[in-house]
């Protein structure tokens, strides 16, 4: 991608951030409306001329020479020749089409003089040699100008192409562009070195001779013959009295060419600063009248005014096989003409491609009547026709057309749009985005946002414009490239803000007619009619009336409230599809599966927990330890020490005691003393206190636990246990 393309696709992406552009209030009438489409594939050089009138244009692609009608794009002739074709120009009176064949066998260029009506040859020379890139008539059309042979400039004679006159000097290099002045008396060439040289008609005098540092694109003497200017750096125009005296620049951002309006008070200039443009300015004081955005790229244009610095139309080459026309107006073939018309757009059906104006034209129309009562191509399909969406906010009413174009204007913008950004023949989102850009750009919007505020009536409501944004809703990204069928459907957006109040199930909207296609829009290559129309909202239901024939005039849709789900409905679904609904659920389930998971896990592991119990003097306790130690076999020595001997028969294991209330009152006691309670032993060594030691399932590794002493009620009955305890004592 050249540095050029990445500016224009720095550009689209900018955009981006905007979603599309406003409307800008320069924008021109012209809107692109047709193509010459060549079918030579030779990819040369291209060139386009127009006679005076715009009646005839003369176009070359590669090695080969058109003559075509712009209005309906019909061949009319043609002309191949062995090599390829370097420059055409078009002869003041239209009589005659001077052009340079690059000769590759003899390193040579030959100029041919032809015949503008029937492309006879008249005479052919090759005194230019091989460096003959450009051609310029005089005003008069008695003489051409090309390229010296060497170096410089030759004037040639239109009958015998013989040399006239050389202009020489100090120019070396290829020659950038040539001119001469309306009356002939002066004649400008530009070197690639950017050295300017001006003479007089004979040759033999240079009035002024500039090195200018920068490089130049395009040169030209203005048509009151009053100054002479040069383009400079893609940035301004310079300019100069024939004196020599420097004037204020033009600014024109991105130049590459330039021509002169009819007066020379206007400029038209090919920019190439963030995409394609034609761009109209005051040449007085730089300001900016008009523009037309391109979605293609364009080497060579002609222009054709209405009036000074307004086009009528305008031709452009392009990078395909291509000539495209814009136009201010798009006139169709058989407009007014008598017969039934069953789609209303003043075309009878008998000529008329489209019929029912559902944007398939008939030779590709298939939505037929199941029951076969209607012609298909008199039932209009509902899914490509126009169609017009109101919807309503608290404050904004948006209004959105759709448009659908026939199957081969559609094919034709994807080719062009195809090499607007890169080489690459894949169509890409920004390239779509160019497309709906350019169209946008171009449309008169002022006069669209009328024609739609005043079809729209909603009582007790005004509206004022706010803006328009237009999108490609289908038919450009991705696209095949030998798809020729797929229709391109495009929409315009218009904002109104709302003021008044909207009286709920009580007002109406009214659509009083249909809008028509504006000047400069391109919605004129559109069906407009039947269309289909609707009106909805945050809080309103969609009212739609489908199809709307010109013929019923006004029509009227209802603004209803939407209503609450019936009370008779006691579920209430949403919930259940509710983000924190969804949330409980699946926490719910998380918990549930941890719990399942710990008590599955929980006798894989337990810890052992040690009471020790010992008696005081005072009273009786129960006491509990836990014992880090956790072996059963000390547990079974500890126990087997303290067993009498006349009970060793007796296996030994944990003391259970067991507490119960007597039914009945026991009989008083004298109270006797207390003794610590132990054990047993074999001989007369320490007594060893009794420690209980109870297993206790739990995960957590035990601890050792400080003692900790309860009172144990008086009533238990553990005298039988402690008389026993006292006989080994006395033993």
């Amino acid at each position: 991608m050249g540095k050029s393309s990445m500016l224009r696709f720095l550009g689209i992406l900018l955009s981006l951030l905007f979603i599309s552009p406003v409307i800008s209030a320069d924008s021109s009438n012209l809107f692109y409306e047709s193509t010459y489409d060549s079918t030579n594939q030779d990819q040369g050089y291209r060139t386009i001329e127009v006679n005076q009138n715009g009646s005839l244009a003369y176009a070359s692609f590669g090695n080969t020479l058109v003559q075509y009608s712009p209005s309906n794009q019909e061949t009319i002739q043609s002309k191949v020749f062995d090599q390829e074709i370097l420059s055409v120009a078009l002869s003041p009176d239209g009589t005659r089409i001077a052009l340079t064949i690059r000769d590759g066998g003899t390193a040579t260029d030959t100029i041919y003089i032809l015949d503008a009506d029937t492309f006879n040859t008249k005479i052919s020379s090759q005194s230019t040699s091989s460096n003959a890139l450009l051609l310029s008539w005089t005003d008069n059309g008695a003489s051409l100008i090309t390229n010296h042979p060497t170096s410089g400039l030759i004037k040639l004679n239109r009958e015998d192409l013989s040399t006239e006159v050389q202009y020489t000097g100090n120019l070396t290099g290829l020659i950038i562009c040539t001119d001469i002045s309306p009356s002939g008396s002066y004649t400008m060439g530009v070197d690639e070195t950017g050295r300017l040289t001006i003479w007089n008609s004979n040759g033999d005098y240079i009035h002024h001779e500039f090195l200018l540092d920068s490089s130049v694109n395009d040169c030209s003497f203005d048509p009151t013959e009053s100054m002479f200017t040069v383009s400079i750096d893609g940035d301004t125009i310079r300019k100069w009295t024939l004196s020599g005296s420097e004037l204020r620049p033009l600014d024109a951002p991105g130049i590459n060419s330039y021509k002169w309006s009819s007066n020379g008070l206007y400029v038209y200039a090919h920019r190439t600063i963030s995409g394609e443009f034609l761009s109209t300015y005051d040449s007085s004081d730089s300001s900016k009248i008009s523009e037309v955005s391109l979605f293609h790229q364009f080497s060579e244009f002609e222009v054709l005014e209405s009036s000074p610095g307004v086009i009528d139309f305008a031709l452009f080459t392009s990078t395909t096989d291509h000539v495209v026309t814009y136009r201010s107006i798009h006139v169709k073939n058989g407009l007014g003409a008598s017969g039934s018309d069953f789609d209303s757009d003043g075309i009878p059906n008998s000529i008329d491609d489209d019929d029912d104006g559902d944007g398939i034209e008939d030779i590709w129309d298939l939505n037929c009547d199941v029951a076969e009562s209607f012609s298909c191509d008199l039932l209009p399909d509902e899914n490509y026709m126009r169609s017009m969406n109101l919807f309503l906010n608290e404050t904004v009413l948006e209004v959105e057309e759709t448009f659908t174009l026939n199957k081969s204007d559609s094919s034709t913008i994807r080719d062009l749009s195809r090499y607007s950004l890169d080489s690459d023949i894949k169509l890409s989102t920004e390239e779509a985005l160019l497309f709906a850009n350019s169209y946008c750009d171009n449309i008169h919007e002022e006069n669209y946002s009328k024609s739609i505020h005043d079809a729209i009536e909603i009582d007790g409501i005004s509206l004022n414009y706010i803006s328009m944004t237009c999108i490609v809703v289908s038919g450009m990204e991705l696209t095949q490239v030998d798809d020729d069928r797929t229709h391109i459907r495009y929409s315009i957006t218009t904002k109104f803000n709302m003021t008044g109040e909207i009286v709920i199930d009580g007002n109406d909207v009214r659509i009083l007619y249909q809008p028509t296609a504006v000047q400069g829009s391109i919605t004129s290559l559109s069906e407009q009619h039947p269309m289909a129309v609707s009106v909805s909202g945050q809080e309103y239901e969609t009212d739609s009336f489908s199809p709307w024939f010109l013929q019923e005039e006004t029509i009227t849709l209802s603004l209803n409230e939407k209503m609450n789900d019936n009370d008779d409905n006691l579920v209430d679904t949403s919930l259940f599809t509710s983000w924190w609904f969804i949330a409980l659920v699946v926490t719910s389930i998380l918990i549930v599966g941890f719990m399942l998971y710990k008590l599955g896990n929980k006798e894989d592991s337990y810890s052992i927990s040690l009471d020790d119990e010992e008696y005081h003097e005072d009273q009786m306790f129960e006491l509990d330890e836990s014992i880090e130690d956790t072996s059963f076999s000390d547990i079974e020595e500890i126990e087997a020490s303290m067993v009498p001997k006349e009970n060793v028969s007796r296996k030994s294991s944990p003391r259970t005691r067991s507490r119960s209330i007597r039914p009945e009152k026991q009989q008083e006691r004298a109270p006797t003393p207390r003794k610590r309670r132990t054990r047993a032993t074999k001989d007369d060594s320490t007594v060893i206190v009794s420690k209980r030691r109870r297993l206790v399932e739990d995960e957590v590794k035990p601890k050792v636990r400080k003692r900790r002493a309860v009172r144990q009620s008086i009533d238990v009955d553990d005298v039988e246990m402690s008389e026993e305890l006292n006989r080994y004592e006395e033993n």
